[in-house]
């Protein structure tokens, strides 16, 4: 193998693959490129999305509770179906199971995936199982949603807006590899063992969202996938971006910028969005942050000057 290809990035290896496929056709067929596949669908669309957890990738096995992992896998898909203005209806489930495996391990993973399938709305239909050197856990999602909301819809003059705070996940994963249990630490290891999807948010991106991604690789990574969709500039303000007193205590513990660990935190399944301006008053009361504007140009701005996106890469080594 090439130097090259040993390093290929995960964005890298889809554009190659999807150059090896057709390229989808049909009126209101959406393909590679968004949070969601979509088809048309009676008066609306149909949302297609995946997502896997790899043992020793995506959580810590023998430490992160099998139930959260369930419930974190299940969340990651719902987050995609709400970035693309849905509610989340069907899933199926995977299974790659090592050899030794406890089935008990699997029943508590399941019972994470039904909290979850309770809390968000949606119900598992089936799946399959086969062996695997690692455990693997693979969740296929059906939503619905009135119209499909795109990655590539920011316009120069829109605002850009996130839902939440951000950083609290990247926080709370340093402080559960680290057996930090402190108080200050608790409600961060709840934000990365239990992250929420934001289905609440749901009917204000279909009434004012011009583009939206969910927030799982991280905010500058986010950013970038909108700028390039939208070819547009996406310029924020680091004063503007939402973060939680918790967060801040827990970088001034560890003598670290709150900023970069809100700009490079992955699994917060916050939704970030763009609206024209004339829309901002319906973000009243909203948990939501306008963090900056869509300017004429192309890359991401971080208070004027670029910035390279450091979010999460599934093909880097954890």
């Amino acid at each position: 193998m090439r130097n090259d290809e040993s390093n290929l990035g995960e964005f890298d290896l889809i554009a190659r693959l999807a150059a090896r496929l057709r390229t989808p056709t049909g009126a209101g067929v959406v393909g590679i490129g968004d949070d969601c596949a979509a088809i048309p669908h009676g008066g609306g669309v149909q949302l297609l999305t995946c997502d896997v957890a790899v043992a020793g990738r995506h959580f810590l096995p023998g430490r992160t509770p099998m139930a959260d992992v369930g419930w974190k896998v299940a969340t990651a898909c719902v987050s995609d179906v709400c970035a693309c203005g849905g509610k989340p209806g069907y899933a199926l489930i995977s299974l790659g199971v090592p050899p030794g495996q406890q089935p008990e391990a699997l029943e508590t993973l399941y019972d994470g995936v039904g909290e979850a399938g309770e809390s968000y709305g949606f119900q598992v239909l089936g799946g399959n199982v086969s062996g695997a050197s690692e455990l693997v856990i693979d969740v296929f999602m059906l939503g619905e949603a009135p119209r499909f909301i795109p990655r590539g819809g920011a316009r120069p003059g829109h605002l850009i807006a996130v839902s939440g705070t951000l950083g609290d996940a990247a926080a709370g994963l340093r402080a559960f590899r680290d057996g930090d249990d402190s108080a200050g630490s608790r409600a961060l290891i709840r934000r990365h063992l239990r992250p929420r999807a934001r289905v609440e948010r749901v009917p204000l991106l279909q009434a004012v969202a011009s583009a939206a991604i969910d927030i799982s690789d991280g905010l500058d990574s986010e950013l970038t996938h909108l700028a390039g969709q939208s070819g547009a500039c996406l310029a924020i303000e680091g004063a503007r971006v939402p973060m939680s007193r918790a967060l801040r205590d827990f970088a001034r513990r560890h003598g670290e910028d709150p900023l970069q660990l809100a700009l490079g935190s992955g699994e917060e399944f916050e939704l970030l969005f763009t609206l024209p301006p004339d829309r901002r008053a319906e973000l009243e009361g909203a948990d939501v942050t306008v963090i900056g504007e869509v300017r004429e140009g192309a890359g991401v701005l971080l208070d004027g000057r670029p910035i390279v996106p450091r979010g999460w890469n599934h093909l880097r080594a954890p």
